[in-house]
């Protein structure tokens, strides 16, 4: 499995990128940035993009990969460019309202017709495995203020927890310790120590409450801990407080990291 990290802070500044996973060329796990990162070329492999959340963050480009796959597509009569979009049913109805409306971004749904829309949406179930190819993909309820899923990814027996946008959660720590062959965990870790009340409410962590965490983790220790949503103007306080954690095989994200991930 490869996770090609094209963005991993949870703001956007001069060269820090929003969130987005690229797995194996062709699913994104959500969308805050792949067009600031990918080219033309690269950015046609994609053929699914699987939502945690519709917070602005993650939904973002979207719209632009929508936008770049409709001007590529000028006279093809074919589905091969469609690109499919998969979330919470309220996620999807969330988009479809106030984001995809034609008002604050045309409705790719239905361009260049509503047969062949650039986009096409398709909802699931938390706790539902779908199959992309030989990889299997199955979103796990987390805590957030909004709907919104952390995924598991399973590709040949080998299996990796993303956790998305979360506050303290536990379903997706029970469902991580299920796993035979867990290899890597990617977990929220947002605001320094001292924000600890705004973390609470808006749904995210801070480097004591990310240790917290994966306390519940029954193989931490033994695989790779992996630090995303860090509010890049704190990036140098949140770095020295993760280090005094002194959790093993742990590191922050950066968006020029290709994970490979075996067994």
């Amino acid at each position: 499995m490869k996770i090609r990290v094209l963005g991993c802070y949870g703001g956007q500044l001069l060269g820090f990128h929003l969130t987005s996973f690229l797995v194996n060329d062709t699913v994104l796990l959500d969308a805050g940035s792949p067009t600031e990162v990918l080219t033309l070329e690269e950015q046609s492999k994609i053929k699914h993009i699987f939502l945690s959340h519709t917070h602005l963050d993650h939904i973002k480009d979207i719209a632009f990969l929508a936008d770049n796959r409709a001007l590529k597509r000028m006279g093809d009569t074919g589905q091969a460019s469609r690109l499919t979009i998969h979330s919470l049913q309220e996620n999807l109805d969330t988009l479809s309202k106030h984001f995809l409306n034609n008002i604050v971004w045309p409705d790719f749904t239905k361009i260049p017709t509503e047969e062949k829309g650039i986009l096409r949406m398709e909802s699931f179930e938390s706790e539902q495995t779908l199959r992309v190819g030989d990889l299997e993909i199955t979103p796990i309820g987390v805590n957030h203020p909004v709907p919104c899923t952390g995924f598991l990814l399973n590709q040949d027996g080998v299996q990796v927890i993303f956790t998305a946008d979360t506050g303290h959660t536990d379903r997706i720590w029970e469902i991580a310790n299920e796993q035979p062959n867990l290899k890597a965990v990617i977990i929220d870790c947002s605001f320094p120590n001292n924000y600890e009340n705004l973390a609470s409410i808006s749904g995210h962590l801070t480097p004591k409450g990310m240790a917290k965490e994966l306390k519940k983790l029954n193989k931490l220790g033994e695989i790779s801990i992996y630090l995303y949503h860090m509010k890049p103007e704190v990036l140098t306080e949140m770095a020295s407080e993760v280090e005094v954690e002194n959790i093993p095989h742990l590191r922050m994200l950066t968006q020029v990291d290709e994970l490979i991930i075996e067994a």
